[in-house]
């Protein structure tokens, strides 16, 4: 049989005052004056001199080897509850828990007499907005709504400062991209009733809060630089970080952001994502991206966008694509294909530049080529209107080659070849047809040579005007005919005009048929012919300063 003398009836316990938690070991231990045991005036039993007293923890904490939860809570100032576990002896305290009370008055500590059982430092109990003196110990977040004897509802006057605080310093109207509106940081959802409110608070201010409020459960987690964490009844949660953020994910990181069911007819909502920042984003990949949008996808960049892809860029478009630039537009790139399947039109409203320093070649299989310039109204003009023009420049030789026929036409104005210093040549394997309902004009600083192996045929309904320095070239054409058109009416005026020697000179036959003919040279004027036929209806006027000669086996003048 266990002998059990010692311990029955010897069980001391006892109340007191924590004076000191500074342990030298660490262990939670704390200096506690006992009421009953020690006295008040610390002349008799110092501080220093107090007896260490050990916490207990509860079972959920192992409390060795550094598993467990710290067993710090007291502070100085700290109303415990204990016993001696040498019992009567008194000398080894143990502190069972902390006793919470209603304190009246602030610590005093000026009188040493009188200075126990208190504070040494003069912080506990607070006397400050945020809890005072005259009411619980028990944290005001506990206890702001509660139930009187008589079953009414009773609430304080305010609400808890920290509530009031995350109310007030709120985030509101953040903009959403695209201007889509706004959102702000929800209100807390903080409607406590005691006793249903869990709460840890720390001397710093940090609280953690599990309120088990009906209908207003919540969890809450709250650092005093005023991050926090808040969970709201419906499972809304709410996180706010005052100052930086890191998060760091070794292994895979998923999120999905889900639509949720409202009714039994399926109607749902949310599974959108709302990202506003304020500053400048950084993204760093090592591997690959894989994106896909099932939706449109809509940017708005204020500044400059820039993108450099070391490899291939493969961009492919089902529907249209549109692309308006206010600014100028450059693009540089090694060679140029554009497949276009359809038809293709561009359209500037000033000019459009072709340059190359090799060459620039425009090329249609089966199809036509169509240089087009039209012309359009236009105030600022003295006729109103601005004729559309097609100028070709070439340093080198400007060249239209055609398997069939080319054709130059000019429905209202003049058709001109020019040459500063070359030759202007016309070669044609078949004819060379140039018909111009009005004036037709070549014109050349130096020679202009027409050349045929069959017929070659000037028509015009008005005149033919020769006009040259000096016309001393040979024309060797089987059959040179000039009358007003293909069938052989008159013209009104053939005009020749040298301004030295003049001489035309055909090896067949020359027939010249018109009204009225001048032929008018400052020194030689000849027509050399094997069959010459002048014919004018109207005057004939062959004027040379010099000696004026028409020679040919035949020579018929009307």
């Amino acid at each position: 049989m266990l002998d059990l003398t010692g311990y029955q009836n010897n069980f001391v316990w006892w109340m007191g005052v924590v004076e000191d938690r500074m342990d030298p070991e660490r262990l939670g231990r704390c200096r506690v004056r006992i009421f009953g045991i020690h006295p008040s005036d610390k002349n008799k039993v110092p501080t220093q001199d107090l007896p260490w007293s050990h916490p207990i923890s509860p079972l959920n904490s192992a409390s060795i080897s550094g598993i467990g939860e710290t067993p710090v809570g007291p502070v100085e100032g700290t109303h415990v509850f204990g016993f001696f576990r040498d019992g009567e002896n008194a000398q080894y305290p143990v502190m069972m828990g902390t006793v919470p009370g209603i304190p009246q008055t602030r610590p005093d500590v000026g009188n040493s007499e009188e200075s126990g059982f208190q504070d040494p430092g003069e912080k506990y109990p607070k006397d400050s907005e945020k809890h005072g003196l005259a009411e619980s110990d028990v944290t005001r977040l506990a206890r702001y709504r509660w139930t009187d004897w008589e079953g009414s509802e009773q609430k304080e006057d305010k609400l808890p400062p920290l509530v009031q605080d995350k109310l007030d310093n709120r985030i509101k109207s953040v903009p959403v991209a695209n201007g889509l509106g706004f959102f702000s940081e929800p209100p807390t959802k903080y409607d406590a009733k005691y006793p249903y409110n869990h709460v840890v608070v720390t001397e710093s201010g940090h609280v953690y809060e599990m309120d088990d409020t009906p209908g207003k459960e919540r969890i809450h987690e709250y650092h005093s630089s005023g991050t926090f964490t808040e969970v709201f009844p419906k499972g809304t949660r709410v996180q706010k970080v005052v100052k930086d953020n890191y998060e760091f994910t070794l292994g895979d990181n998923y999120v999905n952001i889900k639509k949720i069911q409202l009714d039994d007819e399926g109607n749902s909502h949310g599974g959108n994502l709302y990202v506003t920042i304020e500053g400048d984003v950084y993204e760093f990949i090592n591997g690959n991206v894989e994106r896909q949008i099932n939706g449109s996808v809509k940017e708005t960049i204020g500044g400059n966008y820039s993108t450099h892809v070391n490899g291939d860029r493969t961009i492919n478009i089902e529907g249209s694509e549109v692309t308006k630039i206010h600014g100028d537009s450059t693009s540089e790139c090694y060679n140029l294909t554009e497949h276009v399947i359809g038809g293709q039109k561009r359209y500037c409203e000033s000019e459009i530049v072709l340059d190359s320093p090799r060459g620039v070649k425009i090329q249609t299989v089966g199809g036509n080529i169509n240089l087009t310039a039209l012309g359009k109204p236009d105030v600022t003009s003295p006729t109103g209107y601005i004729n559309g023009n097609i100028t070709t420049t070439a340093t080198g030789i400007t060249e239209v080659v055609s398997e069939q026929s080319v054709s130059l036409l000019s429905n209202e104005g003049s058709i001109e070849l020019g040459t500063n210093r070359g030759d202007i040549i016309a070669v044609s394997r078949n004819n060379i047809d140039i018909t111009s309902a009005s004036n037709l004009r070549l014109n050349s600083n130096g020679e202009s040579r027409f050349v045929s192996n069959l017929n070659m045929y000037m028509g015009t309904n008005n005149d033919i005007n020769i006009n040259c320095l000096n016309l001393n070239e040979t024309i060797d054409l089987s059959y040179t005919n000039f009358t007003g058109n293909a069938h052989n009416t008159r013209c009104k005026l053939f005009s020749f005009t040298s301004e030295s020697d003049g001489t035309l000179k055909v090896s067949n036959s020359l027939f010249l048929n018109s009204t009225s003919m001048l032929c008018k040279s400052s020194g030689l004027s000849s027509f050399s012919a094997s069959q010459i036929n002048i014919d004018s209806s109207g005057a004939t006027n062959m004027k040379s300063t010099g000696l004026t000669s028409i020679s040919g086996q035949v020579i018929k003048l009307n």
